[in-house]
């Protein structure tokens, strides 16, 4: 990693996006729970989710109803792999994501680092819902 303050566990704070007129969409609502992890040797694991997710009825890992599993689908956030710094851009090589077209591609973040604060922001527009929007996630260092 070769911008070792970014290396370390952050919180997330907020995550919003943001459409051409200024208007803002909360896709895990208001208070979204999750972090971000950068490791030494250049990992990076995002896991972001809605802070009022529903337990599914039972309690296996893989069950959950349709309606159930789609509630959940719809309220989580999550890839990782080998990051690298370029500019002021990190970019992740993405070999593990919730959403499976990202896997096997890259996903980059601008980032701007303000002492124990990190924000991410995506570089183009995503397409959500028929909107392009630019997301950006606010995130606090951890602290033990």
């Amino acid at each position: 990693m070769s911008d070792v303050s970014l290396v370390g566990a952050w919180r997330l704070e907020s995550f919003v996006f943001t459409d051409q007129d200024g208007g803002t969409y909360f896709p895990l609502g208001e208070t979204p729970k999750g972090a971000v992890l950068i490791t030494p040797d250049g990992h990076l694991s995002l896991s972001f989710m809605a802070a009022d997710r529903s337990p599914y009825r039972d309690d296996h890992v893989l069950g959950g109803n349709e309606a159930e599993r789609t509630a959940a689908a719809t309220s989580y956030v999550s890839f990782g792999g080998p990051c690298r710094i370029e500019g002021d851009e990190v970019v992740v090589e993405v070999e593990h994501a919730f959403h499976p077209n990202w896997a096997g591609g890259a996903q980059r973040r601008k980032f701007v680092l303000d002492g124990d604060r990190l924000t991410l922001s995506t570089t183009k527009t995503l397409t959500v819902g028929g909107r392009e929007l630019m997301g950006q996630a606010v995130l606090r260092r951890a602290v033990t």
